[in-house]
């Protein structure tokens, strides 16, 4: 139940498209390792249609090619219309997770595992593996 609300809460969010190119990882609430940094895809069909994409000071969740979320925008946009947002990371180098805490009581986790430098697994769905494109 708790993937579906996940999933459903992305497809929820609007879309996004970065508008200012010049947001510095300094400004960024997201500092996604190097080891993640890329697009990463679904291998099996266990989540049909996910694609990552995470930069330095950022990451972005597609779904279906067809709902795009970034979490810095997402983020950015909440706290302009007066909503608390925490993001919280933990970074080792096997592991990187970002929960984000909304003021209403809402709490997304993104985590992910290194498998080997061209395969993570997004371990908040059991069993999705993602390849490196």
């Amino acid at each position: 139940m708790k993937k579906i609300s996940i999933l459903l809460m992305l497809a929820l969010v609007c879309s996004c498209s970065k508008s200012d190119d010049s947001t510095s990882s300094s400004n960024s609430d997201f500092h996604p390792p190097a080891w993640i940094q890329g697009n990463w895809g679904q291998e099996s069909s266990i989540s049909v249609g996910v694609l990552f994409s995470f930069s330095v000071n950022d990451f972005c969740f597609t779904n279906m090619g067809i709902a795009k979320q970034c979490q810095q925008e997402s983020v950015d946009w909440n706290r302009k219309y007066g909503n608390a947002v925490t993001v919280t990371e933990t970074i080792t180098s096997t592991t990187y997770t970002a929960e984000i805490k909304y003021s209403n009581g809402q709490s997304i986790i993104y985590s992910f595992r290194k498998l080997s430098n061209n395969s993570i697994e997004w371990t908040s769905v059991a069993g999705s593996v993602l390849i490196k494109q």
